[in-house]
């Protein structure tokens, strides 16, 4: 075997695309225990590296700095295995599909769309009435794996209706719950997304005169509260204690905003009460120092801000298009239990307070400042 033979044996054991051309000449040198004393070796070394190269099994370096010009001839510092060739395309063939799938015999589908349904044709046929049970057991069931359908609903073939989760793969959703307390009897549910916000109002919620006044107190926030508010359901079956109002206190931010939004159409999906805005809260919140942040677009403020009542929707979707924000941080403890007075009754002052609104304007952002545009629903 040649020099060049040697040092392709070695470079085709290599995991990495890259070799350092000091292993590929070690390699040439214990091939043939004459190499290394011998005068002619860079000679034969850079020989055996055009060799490889002729061969389509290296590439060398184009840069002046990946050579070694110590001595003559120059020598290259490393060379380069050519990329692994793809596999060819593979088509898969039609499948044999149950009647409830007869979607995918008509439509162009790819190898993955194809690896996900074949699973679920099996389960059809074999047991097309299976029980409903939770997605991660299907998941495991089918594919070995537990997470294979953690984020089924956003597949294309869930989000146009064509792949039902409950028909075809005979699953239910099963988010984490939502974070409730039952703090007193009263039948009305106030969530709150800040964890600032939420410790402050259980201390004063669970410390109020009137228990008959105080209801559930709930955390939740984001994607979280969105997926997880039909879980409330339960709680109250539980408890046996039912809601007939249902509030919510997040930040005055456009993420806030939106998400709550998302969760008054979730509550209303699931047959829960509609979904009200904390006014009273957001009044006393709309009364301290906002912070900058990006500005929004101004049809994305009003936008965001049609969920609040028309008193509180205007100043805040203003606030938004200067480049302000209120956090709940805004309102902190002392503050917040001096907006709540305990001889009064509790809901309409957590529901219903209006009052003059006089907001305090900070020092606006800078011009520069990027606007902030609505996510999508």
């Amino acid at each position: 075997m040649t020099a060049a033979d040697h040092m392709a044996a070695f470079l085709a054991r290599q995991p990495r695309q890259r070799v350092d051309f000091d292993a590929l000449a070690g390699a040439a040198d214990a091939g043939d225990s004459s190499l290394a004393a011998s005068p002619g070796r860079r000679r034969l070394l850079a020989d055996a590296a055009r060799t490889l190269v002729h061969r389509g099994l290296a590439t060398l370096p184009k840069g002046g700095d990946g050579w070694d010009y110590s001595a003559h001839p120059p020598l290259p510092r490393w060379v380069k295995r050519p990329p692994a060739a793809r596999p060819p395309r593979h088509h898969p063939g039609p499948h044999a599909y149950v009647e409830q799938l007869r979607f995918a015999t008509t439509l162009r589908l790819t190898a993955g769309d194809h690896a996900l349904l074949g699973p679920v044709n099996a389960l059809l046929r074999d047991q097309p009435d299976a029980e409903i049970i939770p997605v991660a057991d299907r998941s495991y069931e089918l594919y070995g794996d537990e997470k294979r359908l953690k984020n089924i609903e956003r597949h294309h073939l869930v989000t146009k209706g064509l792949l039902d989760l409950n028909v075809h793969l005979r699953a239910r959703p099963t988010p984490a719950p939502l974070a409730m307390y039952e703090l007193g009897p009263a039948p009305w549910l106030l969530i709150v997304e800040n964890t600032a916000a939420f410790t402050s109002l259980r201390e004063i919620l669970g410390t109020w005169p009137d228990r008959s006044q105080v209801g559930w107190l709930g955390f939740g926030e984001g994607d979280h509260l969105i997926a997880s508010l039909p879980t409330a359901q339960a709680s109250f079956r539980e408890r046996d204690h039912p809601v007939d109002t249902l509030l919510l206190y997040a930040d005055l931010d456009l993420k806030g905003l939106c998400c709550a939004q998302k969760a008054s159409e979730r509550a209303r999906a699931v047959g829960l009460p509609p979904l009200q805005p904390a006014a009273g809260l957001y009044q006393a919140l709309l009364t301290r120092p906002p912070r900058p942040q990006p500005s929004v677009a101004a049809d994305d403020a009003h936008a965001a801000a049609t969920w609040l009542p028309s008193h509180l929707a205007a100043p805040v979707a203003q606030l938004l298009t200067e480049g302000l924000v209120l956090r709940h941080e805004a309102l902190p403890l002392p503050q917040l239990r001096s907006v709540l007075i305990p001889n009064a009754p509790l809901l309409p002052q957590i529901r219903d307070m209006v009052l003059p609104i006089t907001p305090v304007i900070s020092q606006p952002p800078p011009q520069s400042a990027p606007v902030q545009r609505c996510p999508s629903t």
